[in-house]
């Protein structure tokens, strides 16, 4: 990328209003079944091209297959239990219903590494792909296995920097951490929430990037 100030977007665009209903959180999907996969790249199509439209240099997937920016990743991973379900105070916000840790978190297989081969498949323009912070990760969740919220982000931490190099491979050109939780708990953000995001950009050759909202 040769421009002085190439343009991008936060990573979050609307859903087309027959996927799910436009800014809603955790919006139910209106198809389902084998269906809704060709709907959800349908919708990746739709927004790339009104990027490209827009004239934004550096592309990303809108997050059109995620239902949540945070909890789509977690979906993806064992021992979470989403049947089990606390209510906490998020980003010292609000409340909401939330999944249960239950026992020790491992990524079984990637998350969004199909989504992003997809993607590349269509553009030559660069990707930058959005994953969520260690720290926001668990801001999003009630755990009944670790009892520390500095141990499951170490944990977190090394699932996403497994899911970093694997998108990296697949030919996303910038990685980008989405940790709004840092602006919120400042003690935590000094004592391990840095080195927890560290730990997620470890040994990436690509670009990263931190995208913290809240301001």
């Amino acid at each position: 990328m040769t421009k002085l100030l190439p343009t991008s977007t936060a990573g979050s665009l609307p859903k087309p209003s027959w996927l799910a209903e436009p800014e809603k959180l955790w919006s139910p999907w209106k198809i389902e079944g084998e269906a809704l996969a060709q709907a959800k790249q349908d919708a990746l199509r739709v927004t790339l091209g009104e990027q490209r439209g827009a004239g934004i240099d550096i592309v990303s997937d809108g997050e059109q297959t995620r239902q949540h920016f945070v909890t789509t990743f977690i979906e993806g991973l064992e021992a979470v239990d989403f049947e089990k379900r606390e209510t906490v105070r998020i980003r010292d916000r609000y409340n909401a219903s939330v999944p249960t840790v239950v026992s020790a978190v491992s990524r079984p297989r990637s998350v969004f590494v199909e989504d992003a081969k997809f993607l590349r498949s269509l553009t030559d323009a660069p990707i930058k792909w959005a994953l969520p912070g260690p720290m926001t990760m668990i801001d999003t969740l009630y755990d009944a296995h670790y009892r520390s919220r500095e141990k499951l982000a170490w944990e977190f931490a090394t699932l996403l920097n497994e899911e970093a190099k694997e998108l990296e491979a697949a030919g996303v050109d910038i990685v980008q951490f989405d940790e709004p939780a840092f602006n919120v708990f400042f003690d935590e953000v000094n004592d391990w929430g840095m080195a927890t995001l560290e730990r997620a950009m470890e040994g990436l050759k690509c670009q990263k990037a931190v995208h913290i909202c809240y301001g």
